[in-house]
């Protein structure tokens, strides 16, 4: 699918990883990207990075309330133009007053009709269509398109004495690795990579990795269980690989990865990685 102006970035936070997968797949049908997370606090290092047109949070979550969540998102500049929707099965008086005060813009009522979600979808893209759209800083949010051999720099870093790497070059470093791993393992040749650091989050984007069996599968199948057998397949070989992912991050920061985050669209075929460092990486 080819992003047009009228494509959403739409960010989906609810603890219920069924309802989340689904309002996601609904909301791909519609031409978007769609990025799920399935908790408050992994959503706002999400969002940094993703940078969402509109948000579609579950008011009721354990590790962070939903009304928390759009607070925090409605005191950061960035977010000021991000149309932020609840949704609850808790749709009475009182609990849309809360979410309003919070900073929704609106509340939807679980289960979400889908007339609901396309007005809440023509809606944000009508503001768009009326108002230029912000650019997404290319440094900022997608990183270095440039690329570094592993072993060109190994060599840099025993040349230089604070034996690190700048922050373009540990980007580029990645975005190598990436795509030598992806090509020796999953048989996967994607030049579309870029990375990027934010404090101690690393972003990796891949864009357009679908294979074409992979797209035979979303046609044979209905859309619902092709795409769920697409992306459970894709997150259990990047499982597989997460020992040398996570080695090769290591390798190139210095720092150890805590936890690794994984998504892809099985719409426009981009693909997520979100590695939580241990901490801040230390460039040269």
């Amino acid at each position: 699918m080819t992003l047009t102006e009228s494509t959403l970035r739409v960010l989906i936070v609810d603890d219920n990883r069924d309802g989340a997968d689904a309002l996601g797949l609904v909301v791909e049908t519609f031409g978007n990207q769609v990025h799920v997370t399935y908790g408050g606090s992994q959503a706002l290092d999400v969002a940094t990075a993703f940078r969402p047109d509109l948000m579609l949070i579950d008011l009721a979550m354990p590790d962070m309330d939903g009304c928390v969540l759009a607070n925090r998102f409605r005191q950061a500049s960035e977010f000021a133009r991000t149309r932020i929707v609840a949704i609850t099965g808790h749709a009475d008086e009182g609990h849309r007053t809360l979410a309003m005060k919070a900073g929704f813009d609106a509340v939807l009522a679980k289960p979400v009709a889908l007339k609901d979600i396309e007005g809440v979808l023509d809606g944000v893209k009508g503001v768009f269509t009326g108002q230029s759209r912000k650019p997404r800083s290319e440094s900022g949010n997608l990183g270095t398109r440039s690329r570094l051999p592993i072993g060109e720099a190994r060599r840099i870093r025993s040349e230089r004495p604070s034996k690190a790497l700048t922050q373009t070059e540990s980007q580029a470093a990645i975005c190598e690795g990436i795509i030598n791993f992806q090509e020796e393992y999953m048989g996967l040749r994607s030049e579309q990579i870029h990375s990027h650091f934010i404090k101690d989050l690393l972003v990796v984007r891949i864009h357009g990795t679908l294979t074409l069996a992979e797209r035979q599968l979303g046609k044979a199948l209905s859309p619902e269980k092709g795409r769920d057998l697409i992306k459970q397949t894709r997150k259990q070989l990047v499982e597989l690989a997460r020992p040398m992912l996570e080695s090769l991050v290591h390798e190139v920061t210095g720092v150890k990865v805590r936890s690794m985050h994984h998504d892809i669209s099985t719409v426009t075929g981009e693909e997520v990685i979100l590695f939580t460092l241990v901490d801040p990486p230390r460039f040269g």
